[in-house]
């Protein structure tokens, strides 16, 4: 190879060695920028998640203190309940019983009232475990009248009468020789129910125009007056 032609290929791999070179500087800006780029996005990306955490942390306590809100509304909610649950408790006592005696004189030709006794708890004496409660008892010369009173009426607790009846003649059975007028009250009674009574011989008292009054006497009474077949 002559010395021309060795300068030549010399001249030629300079060159070519040049443009590498240039574009390998090239990549390397471009790569630069890019990972200038990149650690921006980076840093403005933690920047969002810190932003985000504390949102989030702003988040859980607004939250924690909207649970101590609900609990302390939930807990004044519970007690105004169980306030007005024993308002509508004592219905029976307040309101229903005063008007048995009225009752007791004007239906059932029983004006000499010996005994008024409202929410009775009483055990049985021949099976031991056993005991219940009566929303109102009045005793008079020749009858016994038991109530039984709820503010809302459910017929799942109509289904019950007449074990509470049964029990009380299993607990008092000092009343054994007087008739017993049972008595169911309360604030509004449907119709469906008052013939559910009447078919369980059980008077239903609830608000009339002036005062409580029964609101299937002359049923039951017709009923009771029907010869047997």
């Amino acid at each position: 190879m002559t010395l021309p032609e060795v300068t030549e290929k010399v001249d030629y791999l300079e060159a070519v060695l040049g443009e590498f070179i240039v574009q390998t500087q090239r990549s390397f800006i471009r790569l630069e920028r890019e990972m200038v780029a990149f650690k921006d996005e980076m840093k403005e990306f933690k920047d969002e998640m810190k932003e985000f955490k504390d949102e989030m942390k702003e988040f859980k306590d607004e939250m924690k203190e909207f649970k101590d809100e609900v609990r302390a509304d939930t807990k004044s909610m519970k007690k105004q309940w169980a306030e007005l649950s024993e308002k509508l408790g004592s219905f029976a006592e307040d309101i229903s019983l005063p008007n048995i005696p009225r009752i007791a004189r004007d239906y059932f030709n029983e004006p000499d009232v010996l005994t008024i006794m409202p929410t009775v708890r009483k055990r049985n004496v021949l099976k031991r475990g056993d005991e219940f409660e009566f929303d109102g008892i009045v005793e008079t010369i020749n009858k016994i009248f038991l109530m039984e009173a709820k503010f809302t009426v459910r017929m799942d607790f109509l289904n019950k009468l007449p074990a509470i009846q049964s029990n009380f003649r299993a607990v008092f059975p000092e009343y054994a020789n007087k008739e017993l007028v049972f008595i169911f009250a309360s604030m509004s009674i449907p119709d469906n129910i008052i013939k559910k009574l009447t078919k369980l011989g059980i008077y239903a008292l609830s608000l009339g125009d002036d005062n409580m009054d029964l609101l299937n006497f002359k049923d039951i009474q017709s009923k009771k007056q029907k010869p047997s077949i």
